[in-house]
Parts: structure tokens; sequence; C-alpha cells
């Protein structure tokens, strides 16, 4: 079977979403994402629309500053076999901001001690 090949505009708009969602998710505003990288705030907003594609490298720095896996970056891009209901929970807490982390943490220990 072959591959169809995805159109990049697809790609970068997928990606430029997921990464919006991750920089939300952590509390940041593109400013800071842009000073964190040290790229143009213009950038990250062509980025996060879809209207520029990003570098290996320059995905990487934001999946480090962002505290994301790859997994993330690609949802809805590259499909994965394996991945679950409980990667989705981790790649989503880790993406959280600490006060958000902090919040979910609390609610996890009220069911769990509900339970007692």
């Amino acid at each position: 079977m072959k591959n169809e090949k995805t159109d990049t505009s697809v790609i970068f708009k997928t990606l430029g979403q997921n990464i919006r969602k991750a920089r939300l998710l952590k509390g940041l505003s593109q400013e800071n994402l842009s000073n964190d990288l040290d790229k143009t705030l213009n950038f990250i907003s062509l980025i996060e629309t879809g209207k520029k594609g990003v570098s290996v490298p320059t995905l990487v720095d934001i999946g480090k500053v962002l505290n994301v896996s790859a997994n993330s970056l690609f949802e809805g891009i590259i499909p994965l076999a394996d991945y679950n209901e409980e990667n989705f929970i981790i790649d989503t807490f880790r993406m959280l901001n600490e006060k958000d982390k902090k919040a979910v943490v609390d609610f996890l220990n009220y069911i769990i001690e509900s339970k007692s």
C-alpha cells in the first residue's frame, strides 16, 4: 500500500495548532515563547497560524521550552499505533503549568480519597 503524501499546508496548520495548544497550557504568551526561543514574535505567530514551517532544530527547542514530547507536537500528523489514553494523560499533564498540575493532582487525590 502506497502512502499518500500529506499536504504541506495541513502539516503546518496542525503543527501550529499543537504548538499553540502546548504554549497556552503552559500559560505562556507568544512573546514569552519568542523570547525563550530567541525568535521574533512574528515568527511564532506565523508558525502557530500554519503560515510558516519550522526546522527540526527549532521544533526540538520548542519541545524543550514547552516540555512536550514529539508525540504531542505531531498529534494529528503522524498516527501513533500504541498511543492510548494513558499516554494522552501523561503528555497533556507535562504541558500544564505548575498551578494547573497542582490542581490535577489535588483532583486525583480527591477521587482516590472518595473511594476509601
